[in-house]
């Protein structure tokens, strides 16, 4: 059992499709403090369940995402995730699954950076040839190829 089980149990069971708490009562939930970066960082409370966000991967597991979070007065508001969320976060993950099978990066930061590099290559491949060549100065990166 995880150390936010009880807070996506809780939610799970909710009956309805909002839920604007305190992060004492969070806290009553779970059964012990919020960590310091809860009550001072934004990105704590933000909807990502990959690295270290296991907070974030119970909420999102059960079904939910926040929605409001205002840590001068200590609060949040959970929201019901739509199926359109759910199906998109699903399609996010199995296309950066697709690209870490297919080019053997297994770091999201290199996979980002390397999809921006190509990204950027074909544009100026485009560019070029919408110009017929007619610039013979410009110079297109040579395409990398990364390690396996």
């Amino acid at each position: 059992m995880g150390k936010y089980e009880p807070l996506s149990e809780f939610l799970k069971k909710f009956r309805g499709d909002s839920w604007e708490t305190s992060f004492a009562e969070i806290e009553r939930i779970l059964g012990f403090a919020l960590p310091r970066s809860a009550h001072e960082h934004r990105a704590w409370w933000a909807n990502q369940f990959k690295g270290h966000h296991s907070q974030a991967k119970g909420w999102i597991d059960a079904g939910w995402v926040t929605s409001k979070v205002d840590q001068k007065q200590r609060r949040i508001k959970f929201e019901r995730a739509k199926s359109k969320e759910r199906d998109r976060a699903k399609a996010d993950e199995e296309l950066w699954a697709q690209a870490e099978r297919v080019t053997g990066i297994r770091v999201r930061a290199q996979l980002e950076r390397a999809a921006v590099n190509a990204l950027i290559q074909r544009e100026a491949g485009r560019t070029l040839a919408t110009m017929a060549g007619s610039m013979p100065h410009l110079a297109v990166p040579e395409r990398e190829r990364p390690s396996k």
